[in-house]
């Protein structure tokens, strides 16, 4: 029993010091590296047209990274004074069992895409790991978010008759453009425009669900 109460703050100090300042630095670019790489060697396909890694994927992978970094500073803090005012500490197990709670949503982010090719859109959500496909000749509707005061379009979708799935769009991702561009000449639907108030993440804020 006395080695395990060893695990004091003092002992801990140096590496939360260390581990979460670095946890949130690397929070506002690692993201951007680990996904990039991992999507590309789990989903790489010559046969996309266009891959899409929407903000939220990103933004999933950074908030886990920080939330590791506070819960480090929180175990820090519980310990320190649980050892003052000499109360019985659980602080390890139960911080251990919140950091746990990281991992999924790395793996959530990983999981979260969508592509465009020959055969038709597939989307995977943030809250899956398995992609949900229309096939173009599926496809009976066609609509777009364009934003009010800028007429920008932050997203298309793509409807059938049993389901919607929506991607998000930027006119500066030119595969996605050149591949949304071809299907709507190939098959001449009519887009129904949308439109939504400014907002930099619109597009992505309905990929999600």
């Amino acid at each position: 029993m006395k080695r395990r109460k060893q695990i004091d703050a003092d002992t801990l100090m140096p590496y939360v010091l260390t581990a979460g300042p670095l946890l949130i630095i690397s929070a506002f670019f690692v993201p951007v590296i680990v996904i990039m790489m991992v999507q590309d060697m789990l989903f790489f396909s010559y046969d996309h047209w266009s891959f899409i890694r929407p903000q939220a994927a990103y933004l999933g992978f950074g908030g886990a990274m920080i939330w590791l970094a506070v819960c480090l500073f929180s175990l820090y803090v519980v310990k320190a004074a649980a050892e003052r005012k000499n109360w019985s500490d659980w602080s390890l197990s139960v911080h251990s069992l919140l950091m746990t709670a990281a991992f999924p949503v790395f793996i959530l982010s990983i999981y979260h895409y969508a592509y465009l090719d020959e055969a038709g859109v597939k989307v995977n959500s943030y809250w899956s790991v398995s992609e949900t496909d229309i096939h173009w000749e599926d496809v009976e509707n066609v609509s777009r978010t364009v934003e009010e005061d800028t007429q920008r379009v932050t997203s298309y979708t793509f409807s059938s008759n049993s389901k919607s799935l929506t991607i998000p769009y930027a006119t500066e991702d030119y595969q996605t453009r050149q591949a949304v561009n071809r299907v709507l000449s190939e098959y001449e639907w009519e887009v129904e425009d949308k439109t939504s108030e400014a907002s930099g993440d619109a597009g992505d804020r309905q990929f999600i669900d």
